[in-house]
């Protein structure tokens, strides 16, 4: 069995620091992956639901991957 955790990658709590620090530890402790919301286009209904800043997905991923050393690859 696997397990990963899910980043907060928006909101007044997020930050590039908190990200880092919490997929960091996320390795740290075994954690097999890492996720994040993936509104790429945040619409007027999701900046009511989620306050700004909301970091892009596929760039935030990327930073947290040339700063995490697993190599998952998608192997079992």
């Amino acid at each position: 069995m696997k397990f990963g955790l899910n980043l907060i990658n928006f909101g007044p709590g997020a930050s590039a620091e908190s990200i880092g620090a919490s997929a960091a530890w996320a390795e740290q402790v075994g954690f097999q992956l890492v996720m994040v919301s993936d509104h790429v286009a945040v619409t007027s209904d999701v900046a009511k639901a989620y306050p700004a800043p909301f970091y892009e997905p596929f760039t935030a991923l990327a930073w947290l991957a040339g700063r995490t050393s697993a190599d998952l690859g998608g192997r079992p």
